[in-house]
Formats: structure tokens, sequence, C-alpha cells
């Protein structure tokens, strides 16, 4: 009996303790939206890293049988997040403005907004106009989410206000979020792999997904569905759920290269000819048509010119590589070429990556291929322009599955670049660059060379046998 009792009471202290770090952990995250914003860096950074202090406090010493009270943490701040406004990003007011335009038969692809008059409450598209980050580009979010964005907008045009609007966007968000959960717990009960709460805790997560309402989770879905279905032996399904992936968000044809160079090395050289043909015929007449019609190549210059090619030439945040070849070349013949010059290292990087470890043959496919996933990611973040925190979201996720430091590391740092906004005109300090590059790059080298060195160290040790 009085073992019982005093079982009883080291469980209510257990219980007790867990919920105050997550109570503390969460208030932070929970209030900053309601009276701050992105250009309040100091409360923003105060209250991102007290929260991220305690989340490591949570794993590190908490978590063990505790997962339950984490995971309800996690959904009700998910849902708190419904009812707040966004404030780091402006993204949502794209999203529901390409609804808009896709809801009354108009292509977001091919309609500036600040060229088109919907006909709707002048209000409501004004505050849109005015709000959107955009205005003066063609839209670049791919099908699914444009099909996804037509929920909260047929509520908009039944005169709901843009800030409900976007929490039943959040609240999309937040159903994908729960199926992330849901696999992945499937997938714990039948091999006992990782600690979902690394993801499903993180400020960054909560912060820029279900509180500014950014779609990676969406993406992450589907490739974690198609991940999960290739383990299986599933290969339509998997390549499938790849595919629905790319028409969320382009970034997983990163993984196209690798996929193909896997494909090649299993099989015959007929089927791999034959391939290569239809291909080459398909994408090359494609290709024919956009170079030498009238038609193709009007659509090819005005994209590249307010369409996705500004991602490419004109979009500058926190890319530290693109900043130092931009100042190395600046007085060149050509000192516009920095993103040609990146992107064609970043293409023949992942290629070569991509053929080098395609060759590699593992049991447990889910691991390796979310650590292909990883480093893909990390080779494109490296040569672009542009590396916002929530691009960090996917990899992440990812991360919990092959224990891969270095994406949490960027995850619990990035949030610094939000210094950008801290002063008018906006600008990139270079302490805070260096900062951040420094340190990923840091773990990055000391887990895959000096950890890694001691892992094959121990391991061969530990299976050699005395003399």
């Amino acid at each position: 009996m009085v073992n019982i009792i005093v079982q009883s009471a080291n469980n209510w202290r257990s219980f007790v303790g867990t919920s105050t770090i997550l109570l503390f952990w969460a208030l932070p995250l929970a209030l900053f939206p309601l009276f701050f914003g992105r250009s309040d860096i100091w409360q923003l950074c105060g209250a991102f890293f007290f929260s991220l202090g305690l989340y490591f406090i949570f794993l590190k010493f908490f978590s063990k049988g505790r997962e339950k009270i984490g995971i309800w943490a996690g959904i009700l701040l998910r849902l708190w997040f419904i009812f707040t406004p966004v404030f780091l990003s402006e993204d949502t007011f794209r999203f529901l403005w390409d609804g808009l335009l896709f809801s009354e038969g108009l292509s977001p692809y091919s309609e500036l907004p600040v060229h088109v008059s919907l006909g709707l409450d002048q209000g409501l598209e004004k505050e849109l106009l005015a709000k959107m980050n955009s205005p003066k580009y063609y839209s670049v979010y791919p099908p699914v989410l444009q099909v996804l964005f037509l929920v909260p907008v047929f509520f908009l045009k039944r005169g709901l206000s843009i800030f409900w609007a976007i929490s039943i966007w959040k609240g999309i968000l937040i159903l994908f979020e729960l199926g992330i959960l849901y696999i992945f717990s499937k997938r714990k009960k039948e091999e006992g792999s990782g600690n979902f709460l690394k993801y499903w805790l993180h400020p960054l997560v909560l912060w820029e997904g279900i509180g500014n309402g950014h779609p990676e989770p969406i993406l992450f879905f589907f490739l974690f569905l198609g991940i999960v279905s290739l383990e299986k032996g599933n290969v339509l399904r998997s390549f499938l759920f790849y595919i629905t992936s790319i028409l969320t968000k382009i970034l997983p044809l990163l993984a196209l290269p690798f996929l193909f160079f896997y494909w090649c090395r299993r099989s015959a050289i007929r089927k791999i000819f034959l391939f290569l043909g239809a291909g080459f015929l398909v994408f090359g007449s494609a290709l024919l048509w956009f170079l030498f019609s009238e038609a193709g190549e009007k659509i090819l210059e005005e994209h590249w010119r307010k369409g996705i090619g500004v991602y490419f030439t004109l979009f500058e945040f926190h890319g530290g590589l693109h900043y130092l070849i931009k100042n190395l070349i600046r007085h060149t013949w050509y000192p516009y070429s920095t993103g040609i010059v990146l992107g064609i290292l970043s293409i023949f990087t992942i290629c070569f990556y991509s053929f080098k470890v395609s060759k590699i043959e593992t049991n447990n496919k889910t691991v390796f291929l979310f650590t292909v996933w990883i480093h893909l990611c990390g080779i494109y973040y490296l040569f672009s322009s542009t590396v916002h925190p929530w691009y960090f979201l996917p990899i992440l996720a990812a991360s919990v599955f092959t224990k891969t430091i270095w994406p949490l590391v960027a995850s619990s740092i990035w949030i610094l670049s939000y210094s950008t906004y801290s002063s008018f005109p906006f600008y990139d300090r270079d302490w805070v660059l260096v900062l951040e590059y420094s340190l990923v790059f840091g773990t990055f080298f000391f887990e895959n060379f000096l950890l890694l060195k001691e892992r094959r160290r121990r391991i061969y040790f530990e299976n050699s046998s005395p003399s």
C-alpha cells in the first residue's frame, strides 16, 4: 500500500513538472502574435529562445513516457493559433487572392493582381492587395495548393472576413499535421523509431506552420506517404504521392536526379533507353514549343520577369553564399551572373551527390531516403539566394527519423533572419548571417566528420575480437 502511494505521488510530481514546463513553453509562443510583429526583433527573439530552451529541457528530461502530454500540448497550441493573426509573413493573403482568381475561372499563373478587378467587395480586394507581398508578380504556388485555397475562399465570398478565412486555412494545415502525426504514430508502433516531439513541439514549426499558414506540412505529408509506400513495396502509390508533393510545392523535384540514378542502377539497359527516349520526346517537344513558338516564348519571358524567375533573380533573403559570390563578381565583366553561376553549381552538386548515393543498398529505406532528402535540401539552400525560416520545416520533420542534427540547429537559429525587418529600409545584417551559417556549417561538419568518425571507430572496436 505504501509503495502504491509513493508511486502515485511520484507520478503526480512528474505530471505537474511536465505540465509546468509545457505551460511556460507555450505562453511566449501564444502571446507574442497578440502584441508584437516581426519588426519587434528583441521581443521576438526573447519569446522564441525562451520557449526553445524549455523545448530542449522537456525533450531531454521530461519527454520519456510523457509523449501524450506533449502531443496534446502541441495540438492545443495549434488550435490557439487558429484565432491569432499572422505575424511573420504575408503569404496567406496571396493564398486567398489566388483562390479568388481560381474560383472565378481565372488562372493565377497568367493574371497579375494589380491588373485584375474581380468585381467583388472593393474593400476586400484593396485589403488583400495592400497586405500581400507580391501584387506585381504571377503566382508560383502549384495546383494542389490552388485547389486547397478554394476552401477558405468559398467562405470568404460569402461574407466571412479575411481573418476568419485565414483561420480556416490554418485549420486545413492542422488536419495535414494530424495526418503526419497519425502516420508517424502508426510507424512507431511497428518499428519504435524516432521522437516526433522533436518536430511537433519545435517553436519554429508552430509559428511558421500553423501560426503563419505556410503549407510545408502539406508537402511533408505527401512526401512522407510516398516514402512509407515505397518501403512497403507499393511503387505506384509512392509515385502518385511523390507527384502530389511536387504539385504542392516544387521542392521535391530536387529528388528527381537521385530517383533517376537509383532506378538506372537497378534496371536493364533496354528499359533505360526506352525511358530516356520517351522522356526526350515529351520534354523535348515541350521545350521546342516554348522556345520557337510565339506564345511559348511570351509565357517564358513573362514568367521569368514576373513569375518564378523573380525568385531566382530578384529575391534575396539570407542567402549567405549568394551574397559572397555576388560581392566577388560584381566588378567582373558580368556582374549580374550570380544566380546563373550558383544555379549551375547547385544542379551539378545535386546530380553528383545523387549519383554517388544512388548505389547504396539498405534495408531501412525510410531512414536512407529521408537522409538523402535532407542533404539534397541542404545543397539547394546552400546555393539559394533566398532562405526563409519555414524552408527548414520539411527537413526538421525528416530528421526525426535520421537523427541528423544540423536541421535542428538551422531551425533553431534562423529566427534571427527576421532581424532584417527590424529597421527600414530592410537589410540583412552581416553578423546574423555569419552566426547562422557558422553554427549550421559547424554542426554539419561535426556530425558528418568528427561524430561520424567516432561512431565508426566505436563500431570497429565493438566488432573486433581479441587475437
